[in-house]
C-alpha cells in the first residue's frame, strides 16, 4: 500500500510494525532457546548469568555472519576508587553538585527573564524593579509518544530558543529557553532532551541541519532501509557490555539504535556517558537547563506497571528516587558499581560508564512488555491476524518470561541502604522500563520535589489517550490521562513528602471543555491549593495547528519535510499561531512565569488578571460522555492539510484511555472518583 501523508491508517502502521518488529526479534527468538534460572545478580559484574552467556553466544553467531568484531566503548569499566566518590545519599534536600550549579544557573536565567518580560509587552508591570532580588524557578516537562512527543515537543522547545530569530519576532516566546532552569522528559520527551542535552544544546534548527541525528526516513527496524548496514556494529557493542560481566537485554540493542539517530558522533557515540553531560562547556558555563529522564521501576516478575511504581530520575549529577519507597541517591557517574549500605561493597568493583547516554534514553522508552499487552488486547483487525501477529506474541512472551524485555541496571546502588523503608534495598536487582507506563506520561515528579522551588511548569503533552468510538483504534490526540494520573498519585501520598500538585479534572472534562486542545493553566490560586503550593501548570496539549499531528507513537519512519511539518505545528501550539489566534498570548506566557511571586506579593497587574480568566481552568467539570473527538486545523496550512487516523463518519461510542503509547484500555477511572485503585490495578 502506498501512503503519500503524514501518516497512515493504522492497519497499514500496525502491519509495518509488526513485519519490523518481527525482524528485529527474530535473531533473538531463534537463538535464545532455553530459559535461563531465576536471576541471581549477587555476582553482577564478577560472574557471566546463563542468560548472559546464551546472549554472547547469539551475538557471536549473527557477527559471525557478517564478520565483524570492532571494538567500540560500549562496555563499562572498571576504575580504582576516585577521590571525590560519595556515598548513597538519602532524598529531600538538594545535592551539593546540583545545588553549587543551579546557584550558577539562577544568574543566567535572570537576565534572560528580565528580558523576556521588557520584550513582551506586559503592561503596568515594572520587569527590571520586579527582577531585583528574585528569580523564577522554570521547568519544562515533554511527555511521552514516540517521534510525535519528539517532533512537536522540538517546535515547542524552538518556539522557547531565543537563537530561533523567529521565535524573537511578533509572537515569539524567544528567550523562555533561557531563563529555564530544569528540563524533564520520558521516552519520546526524553528523546528530545537527550538529542539537545548530549550534543552541547544545540538549536532544533541545526538539529534539523545536521548530517547526522534527525534523519528519520529509514526506520531503525527497517532491514529493508540504510539501517541494517549498522546491525553488526550494534551487535559487537553490546557484546562489550556483556563481556565486561553485565547483562544485556531487548533495551541495549534498541539503545544502540537509537543512538545513531540522536548522538551526533561517529557510530552513535557508544562511549557518551550521560554524566560526560557535567563535563560540557554549555552546562559548565550555565548555557543549558538543567536535564533529567524518568523512568519507572519494574520488580522481578511483573509485567504491569502500577501507578504505585517508583519513579526514578536519571540526570547527570546523580540516579535515584524521590518516591517515599527510594527515597535516595546515587553518583549517576559510579552507576554499574557494586554498592552495600550506600557505600561501596568491601571486595566489590568500581565502574564507569555504565550509565550510557543512549542507554538512558533507551532505559526512559522501554516499553516492550507493553507491546505485547496491546497486541494481545486489541482484535486482529488492529494489528493484523495469523502467523505475524502470533510469532510477535511469542516472540514477546518468551522475552518477557526470561525478562528480556525490560532495562536491566543491575547492580543496585541502593541494595542494603535503609532497608527498613526501602523495598529495593533486599536485592542487587533493578530493572527499568518506560517512565510513562504508570500513566503518568508527563514528567513532572522532578519538577514537584519541594527542595527545587518550581514556580511554574510547561508541561507538554504529546500523550496517545483516545480512543475512537467506531472502532476502538487509538486517535492519539491527548486527553488530559497524565495530569489526572500525577494529580491521583499526589492525592494517594506516592510521591516525596511536601509535593504538591494543583486539582485538575477529569478527562471527560478536559475534551468536552476543550482542555486538551489548547493551553490552560492550572493552579491558578495558591489558595485553594492544599498543602504546600504547587508550581503553576501552563498544560500544552498536542493539537493540530498547521497539521494532523497525531502520528503513531509507533511509526519509526518520516520525510524530512513530514518531520519538518510536525516541528513547526509543536512551533505554532507553543505561540499561538504566533499570536494570531491571542495577540497577547506572550505577554500572558510572562504572567504565568512570574504568577507565584506575584501571588506572594499581591502585585497581579490587571493584565495579568484577564490572561488568568481566559487561561486558568475555571473548576468547572462536564463528565458526560463527549461525542467522537475529531479536532479541525486551527490555523489555515500552508500546504494541503496532511491527515491522520481521522476517518469520516464516526459512530457514537464510549470514549476510553489509553497509557502513554497508544495501548488500548477499558474504560477509564478517571472520570470523578478517585478513591478505588482496584479498579484499574489490573490495567493500569
Amino acid at each position: 500500500m502506498r501512503v503519500s501523508r503524514l501518516g497512515c491508517d493504522v492497519t497499514s502502521s500496525s502491519s509495518l510494525l509488526l513485519v519490523t518488529l518481527t525482524t528485529f526479534l527474530f535473531f533473538f527468538t531463534t537463538f535464545v532457546h532455553a530459559v535461563p534460572a531465576p536471576r541471581d545478580r549477587t555476582t553482577t559484574g564478577k560472574q557471566p548469568t546463563k542468560r548472559n552467556l546464551e546472549t554472547r553466544d547469539l551475538i557471536d553467531s549473527i557477527k559471525s555472519i557478517f564478520g565483524f568484531s570492532p571494538t567500540t566503548g560500549y562496555g563499562p569499566f572498571q576504575v580504582m576508587s576516585p577521590a571525590d566518590i560519595v556515598s548513597v545519599r538519602r532524598g529531600g534536600k538538594f545535592a551539593k553538585e546540583e545545588a553549587s550549579w543551579v546557584n550558577g544557573r539562577m544568574k543566567v536565567v535572570n537576565a534572560a527573564l528580565t528580558d523576556y518580560l521588557g520584550r513582551v509587552g506586559m503592561k503596568g508591570f515594572d520587569h527590571k524593579g520586579f527582577m531585583k532580588g528574585y528569580t523564577p524557578t522554570v521547568g519544562l516537562a515533554f511527555s511521552g509518544g514516540g517521534y510525535r512527543a519528539m517532533l512537536n515537543g522540538a517546535g515547542v522547545i524552538s518556539a522557547f530558543d531565543s537563537r530561533n530569530p523567529k521565535a524573537m519576532g511578533p509572537g515569539g516566546l524567544g528567550g523562555l529557553l533561557q531563563g529555564t532552569t530544569y528540563l524533564s522528559g520520558l521516552s519520546g520527551g526524553g528523546w528530545l532532551v537527550g538529542s539537545m542535552a548530549v550534543n552541547e544544546f544545540p538549536s532544533i534548527g541545526e538539529i534539523q541541519q545536521s548530517e547526522r541525528m534527525w534523519k528519520l526516513e529509514d526506520s531503525i527496524f527497517s532491514p529493508l532501509g540504510k539501517s541494517y548496514k549498522y546491525y553488526p556494529s550494534i551487535l559487537a557493542q553490546a557484546k562489550e557490555k556483556l563481556d565486561a560481566g553485565f547483562d544485556i537485554t531487548l533495551t541495549d540493542i534498541w539503545s544502540l539504535m537509537l543512538s545513531r539517530v540522536f548522538i551526533d558522533k561517529p557510530d552513535g557515540g557508544p562511549n557518551t556517558t550521560l554524566s560526560s553531560i557535567a563535563n560540557c562547556k554549555k552546562f559548565r558555563n550555565f548555557q543549558m537547563p538543567f536535564p533529567m529522564f524518568l523512568a519507572n521501576g519494574r520488580a522481578d516478575g511483573d509485567t504491569l506497571i502500577h501507578l504505585n511504581a517508583t519513579v526514578f530520575e536519571i540526570n547527570p549529577l546523580e540516579f535515584g528516587s524521590h518516591d517515599p519507597t527510594v527515597n535516595a541517591f546515587s553518583q549517576t557517574r559510579m552507576l554499574g558499581s557494586d554498592y552495600h549500605e550506600g557505600i561501596p561493597e568491601e571486595g566489590g568493583k568500581l565502574i564507569n560508564g555504565f550509565d550510557n547516554a543512549a542507554f538512558v534514553m533507551g532505559t526512559s522508552s522501554s516499553l516492550f512488555n507493553q507491546v505485547l499487552i496491546d497486541i494481545k488486547r486489541n482484535d486482529a483487525n488492529i494489528f493484523g491476524g495469523g502467523f505475524l501477529k502470533n510469532l510477535v506474541i511469542r516472540a514477546l512472551e518468551y522475552l518477557s518470561k526470561i525478562e528480556f524485555d525490560i532495562a536491566d541496571w543491575a547492580p543496585n546502588p541502593f541494595y542494603g541502604f535503609n532497608p527498613d523503608h526501602n523495598p529495593t534495598a533486599i536485592t542487587k536487582n533493578l530493572t527499568l522500563v518506560d517512565g510513562g507506563l504508570d500513566l503518568e506520561n508527563i514528567p513532572f515528579n522532578p519538577l514537584l520535589v519541594p527542595h527545587r522551588g518550581v514556580d511554574v511548569i510547561f508541561a507538554n503533552d504529546n500523550s496517545a489517550d483516545v480512543v475512537r468510538h467506531d472502532n476502538g483504534l487509538p486517535s492519539n490526540w491527548p486527553n488530559g490521562t497524565s495530569m489526572v494520573a500525577t494529580y491521583d498519585r499526589f492525592k494517594r501520598g506516592l510521591m516525596a513528602r511536601g509535593t504538591s500538585f494543583p486539582e485538575v479534572p477529569d478527562i471527560h472534562t478536559f475534551i468536552n471543555k476543550g482542555l486538551n486542545s489548547r493551553p490552560t493553566w492550572f493552579g491558578c490560586d495558591a489558595k485553594k491549593v492544599s498543602g504546600t503550593p504547587s508550581p503553576l501548570v501552563v498544560y500544552i496539549p498536542n493539537a493540530p495547528y498547521t497539521a494532523f499531528s497525531n502520528t503513531s507513537t509507533f511509526r519509526m519512519a518520516y520525510k524530512d519535510f513530514e518531520r519538518d511539518m510536525l516541528i513547526d505545528n509543536g512551533y505554532m501550539i507553543a505561540t499561538q499561531g504566533d499570536g494570531e489566534l491571542d495577540p497577547e498570548w506572550p505577554a500572558c506566557v510572562g504572567c504565568a512565569v512570574v504568577h507565584r511571586e506575584m501571588e506572594r506579593r499581591g502585585t497581579i497587574t490587571e493584565q495579568c488578571k484577564k490572561c488568568m480568566q481566559r487561561y486558568c481552568w475555571d473548576g468547572t467539570k462536564n463528565s458526560t460522555r463527549p461525542d467522537e473527538y475529531e479536532p479541525d486545523l486551527k490555523l489555515k496550512p500552508g500546504r494541503p492539510p496532511t491527515r491522520l487516523n481521522k476517518p469520516s463518519g464516526a459512530s457514537n461510542g464510549t470514549y476510553t484511555f489509553a497509557a502513554a503509547h497508544s495501548i488500548k484500555r477499558p474504560a477509564s477511572p478517571y472520570i470523578e472518583d478517585f478513591t478505588d485503585y482496584s479498579r484499574y490495578r489490573d490495567y493500569a
